[in-house]
């Protein structure tokens, strides 16, 4: 690399971050109603032609990490690329693998995504549905969607790529859709206003089938004719819903589920005592699910019915803001302090991660002294547990109260996460540093 290519390559970001602060300066008020379409037009095109700077950006730095293991190589450039683009892992993994296919076997597509006739949507669908195909067959798909791209949405080409695939090569068509069947699933997802969604991933025709029959009972009880179970007001979709969770769940009509959902609320909100100056509506919160109003969490150990409700002293720090001690009275329960770090943390500790806590783990590793403490514990998802074994990544604690760590990449970025309020983000600000008490309180944590 020449010294003047050396200059342009440290001049670029810098450049870029220029012209993205000049964005807030477009005369926006001052042009007429056509020019603001087109301005919109040109901005559209500019975000497609910035995805393919990425991809190429990212295949480059794949391309730099070669000579570490293959296993390494994915997890720690998924995790870094996430990490830039302020995304989950598993969004910056799929953003690699799609980075690699355009830059090397879909020209076409490519190019049209450099002139932002397409945006990233369009390419990840059109990459995702040829991601069986041979490195040949799936640049013929290349060729052949070239001309059409520009005209259709995201969905549409996704549907083009999949058709001319099945035509170039069935079988793998077909392997692909058994190992879709290999990863069928149910998942769970927060919802707006208190809901979630619950997912059933199936094969097609046991989907459809297990949609009709709950269709079917549900047409049955609001229609009258269904004697174990009256509608009460309920319409079709919510007789539905209410179906296909009980049998789920393998209870019978009226049975009370038997599941552990932890609650945290405060005193005031759950039995209007304690510190009067509180407010008796502050939300509750579903650790890993967010926050529900406070009439609805006593609405719902209202109508717990014969369930039992186990209530569990927090301790917070002076201001309330972090947990600090947890009661350990209730019998049949272990695994306190792991209990402890998933109500802290809530999600995965990494930036943007926002995945369920499955691991309990140590920030400074428990191989070189690290204790297994609060402080030094953090709740992680185990994609990002994985990744920060991998050479080149480094977890530190920054403080202990409010809980923020930092987590460095092998190529010297730093990026912080600052454990929520117990009662979740937007109860109180955090702090901007620690007080001496919670210093203390940490200490004596620390020490337990």
């Amino acid at each position: 690399m020449g010294v003047t290519e050396g200059v342009a390559s440290r001049s670029a970001a810098p450049s870029v971050a220029s012209f993205r602060a000049s964005l807030a300066d477009v005369p926006a008020d001052a042009l007429d109603d056509h020019e603001r379409i087109d301005l919109l037009a040109e901005l559209e095109r500019l975000k497609g032609a910035v995805a393919a700077a990425q991809a190429r950006v990212t295949d480059a730095l794949r391309l730099s990490r070669e000579g570490l293991a293959p296993q390494d190589v994915a997890r720690s450039v998924g995790s870094q690329v996430a990490l830039a683009r302020r995304e989950s892992p598993t969004l910056g993994d799929r953003f690699v693998g799609m980075s690699r296919a355009l830059v090397h076997e879909m020209p076409s597509t490519m190019a049209a995504l450099t002139e932002g006739v397409i945006g990233e949507r369009h390419a990840v669908e059109v990459v995702r549905e040829t991601a069986t195909l041979t490195r040949e067959d799936r640049a013929e798909v290349d060729r052949r969607l070239a001309g059409v791209l520009p005209r259709l949405g995201p969905r549409a080409a996704g549907r083009a790529a999949r058709r001319v695939a099945a035509e170039l090569d069935a079988a793998s068509v077909v392997r692909r859709m058994e190992a879709a069947a290999a990863s069928r699933r149910v998942s769970v997802r927060p919802a707006p206003d208190g809901m979630a969604w619950l997912t059933v991933l199936a094969p097609l025709r046991e989907a459809v089938g297990a949609y009709a029959a709950v269709r079917a009972r549900a047409q049955l009880v609001v229609g009258g004719g269904c004697d174990d179970k009256a509608p009460d007001g309920r319409g079709l979709g919510a007789v539905m819903a209410d179906t296909a969770t009980r049998l789920l769940a393998g209870l019978a009509v009226g049975q009370v589920q038997p599941v552990e959902v932890h609650l945290v609320m405060t005193d005031r909100s759950l039995l209007g005592t304690g510190d009067t100056d509180a407010s008796v509506d502050a939300p509750a919160r579903v650790p890993g699910h967010g926050s529900v109003p406070a009439p609805v969490a006593r609405a719902w150990i209202r109508d717990a019915g014969d369930a039992s409700v186990w209530l569990r002293r927090l301790y917070t720090g002076p201001d309330g803001r972090d947990l600090v001690a947890m009661d350990a009275r209730r019998r049949l329960f272990t695994g306190l302090l792991r209990r402890m770090l998933v109500l802290r943390d809530d999600v995965c500790t990494t930036p943007w991660c926002d995945s369920p806590v499955v691991h309990a783990d140590h920030v400074h590793p428990a191989r070189d002294g690290g204790p297994t403490s609060i402080v030094n514990g953090s709740g992680l998802c185990a994609r990002c547990n994985l990744v920060k074994e991998a050479p080149g990544w480094q977890v530190v604690v920054v403080r202990g109260s409010p809980h923020e760590v930092e987590v460095r990449t092998p190529t010297g970025h730093a990026y912080r996460s600052l454990a929520p309020p117990l009662l979740g983000w937007g109860s109180d600000p955090p702090p901007d540093d620690d007080s001496a008490l919670e210093r203390h309180l940490a200490a004596l944590l620390d020490a337990a």
